[in-house]
C-alpha cells in the first residue's frame, strides 16, 4: 500500500471511530497497510502518527473505555473539524486535509474556506507544490458551497450561472457552471471574468446529471470546444484508455488499434498529450487540428 493511501486510511479510521482505537485495532482496520512484524509496525505507525500531527491533525491519546487493565488508544474527534462548510464523510475529510497540506494555495492562509474544509489547525507546513491563487476564487467557492446563483461579465456578455465545480487545470482556474441563458454547462476561466462577481440570494438545486464529480483529462477544461478524432496504435491503446478514463468514446479496429473521439477545450495541452505517443498516435479530424499537428512538427525540424 502506498504511503499516501496508508495515511488517508489512517486518518479515515481515526475520524470514523466512536471511541479511541488501540494500535492493534488500527492495524486490523487497515489490512495490508503495515508490515506483519510487530516491531516494524510500531516504528511505521509512530512515524505516520508524528507526520500527521506535524501536518496539523489533532490526534489525541486517550484511555479506551471499559478496558481492564486500562489501555490507551488514538482518535481524531469530529468536533475538531466542525465549521461552516458542507458535511463531509471521513474519507473526504482525510483526502482534503492531506491535499490542503501537501499542495498550498499561493498567498493563502489557514483562515480560508479551503483549509477549514481540510481541517488545518496549525501553521501550514512545507508543501510539495504551490498553486497560484486567483482573485475571484474565494467568491466562486462561497457561491458553490452556498448553492447561490451568481452574475458576472464574460466576453462582453452578462452571465447568470449556477456554479457546479471549480477546477485547476493547465495552470488556470476554471468555474464550471450551468448558464441559465444558454441552458447548458459552460467553462469560465476565472482570470477572464470582467470586473466583480455578484452573489445573489437566489438558491438553486444541482441537477443530478451535472452533479457527479469525476477525474477529467486536463484538455477538457477551457472555452473553445472542438471534437477531435485520433488513432492510437495497438501498442499504446491500453495506456491511452487508462489516461483518458472510462468516459472515452472509442472504437477498436481489426488490427487492435483504436479510434478515439475527444472533446478538447485546451488544444495546447491536448497536443502535448498526442506528442507523448510519438509515432503511435495520429490526429485524423477535424482538418484544422490535423494541419496544426503537421505545422508544429515541421517547425521543429
Amino acid at each position: 500500500m502506498k504511503k499516501i493511501e496508508r495515511l488517508l486510511n489512517l486518518i479515515s479510521a481515526l475520524l470514523s471511530t466512536e471511541r479511541p482505537l488501540s494500535r492493534h485495532e488500527i492495524r486490523e482496520r487497515i489490512p495490508g497497510a503495515y508490515a506483519e512484524s510487530d516491531e516494524s509496525f510500531r516504528r511505521a505507525f509512530e512515524r505516520d502518527k508524528d507526520e500527521l500531527r506535524a501536518l496539523g491533525l489533532p490526534i489525541s491519546l486517550e484511555r479506551i473505555p471499559g478496558t481492564d487493565p486500562p489501555l490507551e488508544g488514538y482518535q481524531i474527534r469530529q468536533s475538531d473539524y466542525e465549521a461552516d462548510h458542507p458535511l463531509l464523510d471521513p474519507e473526504e475529510i482525510a483526502a482534503l486535509h492531506l491535499a490542503s497540506n501537501l499542495i498550498h494555495l499561493q498567498d493563502d492562509d489557514i483562515d480560508s474556506p479551503f483549509y477549514k474544509m481540510g481541517g488545518v489547525l496549525g501553521d501550514k507546513r512545507s508543501a510539495i507544490s504551490e498553486i497560484p491563487n486567483e482573485t475571484l476564487l474565494d467568491v466562486c467557492l462561497h457561491a458553490l458551497i452556498e448553492r447561490s446563483t451568481i452574475f458576472f461579465t464574460y466576453k462582453n456578455a452578462r452571465r447568470e450561472v449556477n456554479p457546479i465545480r471549480v477546477v485547476f487545470s493547465g495552470s488556470n482556474w476554471y468555474l464550471i457552471a450551468y448558464d441559465k441563458d444558454r441552458l447548458d454547462v459552460r467553462h469560465f476561466r476565472l482570470d477572464r471574468i470582467e470586473g466583480e462577481i455578484e452573489l445573489t440570494l437566489e438558491k438553486f438545486t444541482l441537477h443530478k446529471e451535472v452533479s457527479e464529480i469525476s477525474q477529467e483529462a486536463p484538455w477538457r477544461f477551457g472555452e473553445e470546444e472542438r471534437l477531435v478524432e485520433f488513432k492510437i496504435n495497438k501498442s499504446h491503446a491500453a495506456w491511452a484508455l487508462e489516461i483518458i478514463g472510462e468516459t472515452a468514446v472509442h472504437e477498436e479496429l481489426p488490427d487492435g488499434s483504436i479510434i478515439l473521439h475527444e472533446v478538447v477545450r485546451d488544444w495546447e495541452i491536448f497536443r502535448s498529450f498526442i506528442f507523448s505517443f510519438l509515432d503511435a498516435a495520429e490526429v485524423m479530424a477535424p482538418p484544422e487540428s490535423r494541419q496544426d499537428i503537421i505545422h508544429w512538427l515541421e517547425s521543429m525540424q
